[in-house]
């Protein structure tokens, strides 16, 4: 007898041990979801935020122009692609045909390539003639004066040379259509 009570006792011990955990698990679980809510009305930022102005820069095309801030023409699409991403790569046919439908042609969309390989010559020259093409390294001019966080990275600029708006994907971008 003495050993069945030592045995329902060790297991009503398990038990609310048990119960104290799963309510640690339960509280854990309902501040995560918290946070995650937080977030998740939130766009990731990619670049500077909606009504920034982009930083001083001084950057070669890939035909061999140099531009600065000032010759940034109004209304610009801004492209940031790497060659080793793979989301860059799933975004290229929406940008292409977006670029194409941009009013005053490549000179206001401007592809900046980022990276150092040999790949990313290659990479740019897929753009030449559809846009202002850049090759910069992620310490580049470009990347720093657009505070670039991630890759792909869209946005673009008002007719003041403002950001308008930002994305991962290249068509959550309200842009302006060719007339």
């Amino acid at each position: 007898m003495a050993l069945l009570t030592v045995a329902v006792v060790l297991v009503a011990a398990l038990g609310l041990l048990n119960l104290v955990l799963m309510l640690g698990v339960i509280r854990r679980l309902r501040e995560h979801s918290d946070l995650l809510s937080d977030q998740q009305g939130q766009p990731p930022a990619v670049m500077l935020e909606v009504g920034s102005i982009p930083g001083d820069f001084v950057s070669s095309t890939l035909d061999g122009r140099v531009l600065a801030r000032a010759d940034l023409p109004p209304m610009t699409l801004v492209a940031f692609l790497s060659p080793s991403c793979e989301h860059c790569e799933e975004q290229l046919p929406v940008l292409v045909d977006r670029a194409r439908a941009m009013p005053g042609g490549a000179e206001h969309v401007w592809i900046v390539v980022v990276g150092k390989g040999p790949e990313t010559q290659p990479y740019a020259e897929q753009f030449a003639g559809l846009a202002t093409v850049f090759v910069e390294p992620g310490t580049g001019a470009l990347p720093l004066a657009f505070g670039v966080k991630g890759f792909p990275a869209f946005g673009l600029l008002d007719e003041r040379g403002i950001v308008a708006s930002t994305a991962f994907g290249i068509a959550r971008l309200d842009l302006p259509v060719a007339r």
